[in-house]
């Protein structure tokens, strides 16, 4: 592996980092890694752990989608951002030359298998808001906390129980993080509910079918309802908060209601609608890595340009794309060899058939092949998509000729 991704349950990133530093010391001492003078010592010392990104309200699905907002020192961009960077940086206290500046990341790969420019931007926004509005709700209730305590002497408790001749009752006094859970909760249920609803009215008017979803390399499903994946897809993201998981049910009943579609129809279930293909060891010529790469996941940055590459993970150089066709194609080679090459088994002993030249076992039961058609035509299919997509024309022409034989 690559990268490992802790939660800190920290607020503050300064708290964080003190943590995570704390964590690996530890780690290195006990296992006899890399000590303090960067002696390596016996043990797991070639195992390098080294902080990288921090990250705040980090909605994590896989380890290709995934989003939140991300800290990175950096010149601001624009007034928005100047806006949060100011007062993020005056909550922390921090006073650096280069400010710290709190970025929206959207690296969810399951908005590209969303039908059209305006579904995914749909999404973006909606997926964005729900890290940035609640990161700035929480700076400013931290910072209205802060003012309190330093406005005031001292703090009472106000009492929540109506005392006799008193008409009043008084709310209780609430912390910041139960401040933060009632926005979030209202955030779902008023604010979103209302825009997805209008959204979801205006994908519906588009129509379409299954001719607007996009053919990617990792399109394994088959997908006829623009509307119904675009809620199915951001009622996945949404979910995966545990504060708002009651919000999103009934969000999720009133969405469908909408569409037209049952609440608990087989048709909700989310699925992945990108396959996965990982090519081990694949070697990058500027870093002289070699990392697992899923060849269905790692899109070009430019994908209007002729040639698209797979970029590396470290890097961010370009992989050899002759190297990696070679190697897909000496894999559909040896994936056909061995499914012509197969064992049948009996259906009803599990035994392996000796009689040659027969349909059935020696107990008259039918056989069954170790890979069935269906897994080796899909495993090709996704080569097929690949050899397309990447303008791989050898690879194109082995993919082919295999599914055009067994038809």
């Amino acid at each position: 592996f690559h990268k490992v991704v802790i939660a800190t349950n920290k607020s503050q990133i300064y708290d964080a980092k003190e943590y995570i530093e704390f964590v690996i010391s530890t780690i290195l001492k006990r296992t006899g890694g890399v000590d303090e003078s960067n002696n390596i010592a016996e043990g797991l010392g070639r195992i390098s752990l080294r902080p990288s990104n921090f990250y705040a309200h980090y909605l994590f699905l896989d380890q290709n989608n995934f989003g939140g907002i991300h800290f990175e020192k950096r010149e601001i961009e624009d007034n928005e951002e100047n806006e949060m960077t100011q007062l993020f940086n005056a909550e922390s206290g921090v006073d650096d030359s280069m400010p710290i500046v709190p970025t929206v990341v959207c690296g969810w790969n399951i908005m590209q298998y969303l039908p059209g420019d305006i579904a995914q931007d749909y999404f973006r926004t909606i997926v964005g808001r729900f890290s940035k509005d609640v990161f700035r709700k929480q700076l400013l209730i931290e910072q209205k906390a802060k003012s309190k305590t330093s406005s005031s002497a001292a703090i009472f408790p106000i009492s929540v129980t109506k005392s006799e001749g008193d008409g009043n009752v008084h709310a209780p006094v609430l912390s910041p993080q139960e401040q933060l859970l009632i926005y979030k909760k209202k955030m779902i249920s008023k604010h979103f509910a209302n825009y997805l609803t209008r959204v979801v009215g205006e994908i519906l008017e588009d129509g379409g079918g299954p001719e607007t979803f996009p053919h990617l390399p990792g399109s394994s499903l088959h997908l006829v309802n623009p509307a119904l994946e675009f809620v199915k897809n951001v009622l996945v993201i949404l979910d995966l908060d545990q504060d708002v998981k009651q919000e999103v049910v009934y969000l999720r009943k009133s969405l469908f209601a909408q569409i037209g579609v049952q609440e608990y129809s087989s048709i909700t279930h989310w699925k992945n609608p990108s396959a996965s293909f990982i090519l081990p060891d694949v070697y990058c010529m500027e870093c002289h890595e070699c990392r697992d790469v899923d060849l269905c996941v790692i899109i070009p940055e430019e994908e209007e340009s002729s040639s698209k590459h797979w970029l590396c993970g470290g890097c961010g150089s370009p992989y050899d794309v002759n190297q990696v066709e070679r190697r897909l194609v000496e894999f559909v080679q040896r994936k056909c060899i061995r499914y012509q090459l197969q064992d049948l088994r009996c259906s009803k002993t599990q035994q392996v058939a000796i009689r040659a030249m027969t349909r059935t076992s020696e107990c008259s039961a039918a056989l069954n092949l170790d890979i069935p058609y269906s897994d080796f035509a899909f495993q090709i299919i996704i080569l097929r998509n690949l050899a397309s997509y990447y303008n791989l024309d050898w690879l194109l022409e082995t993919t082919d000729g295999i599914l055009n034989g067994f038809v």
